[in-house]
């Protein structure tokens, strides 16, 4: 999925990246992989970088304290690229559901 997004943002200066956290397993740490196993498309994608946000799961985790700019322009970014996905000409892949946890 990453890969299409990807080519449907060229030229924007938008990236997305590759879970730089696998050790943390977030996408087996939200539903996800229960979504997955079921056969419910699901995907993870962060707005931050939680190794660095102060904030991540604390009691000061407030809307005053996260970057609302940055999250906007991270959901207009998934609008504009998903729309191949949308449109029914790109279809991701989907994950071995043997494989999950």
């Amino acid at each position: 999925m990453g890969d299409i997004l990807q080519k449907n943002l060229k030229g924007s200066g938008f990236t997305f990246y590759p879970d730089p956290y696998p050790d943390q397993q977030l996408f087996y740490r939200s539903d996800n992989a229960t979504l997955a196993r079921l056969g419910v498309p699901a995907h993870t994608i962060s707005t931050s970088k939680m190794d660095s946000e102060p904030n991540y799961h604390k009691a000061s985790d407030e809307v005053k304290t996260l970057d609302l700019v940055n999250m906007t322009e991270i959901i207009r970014s998934i609008g504009i690229s998903a729309q191949t996905i949308i449109s029914g000409k790109d279809t991701p892949t989907r994950v071995d559901t043997r494989e999950l946890r």
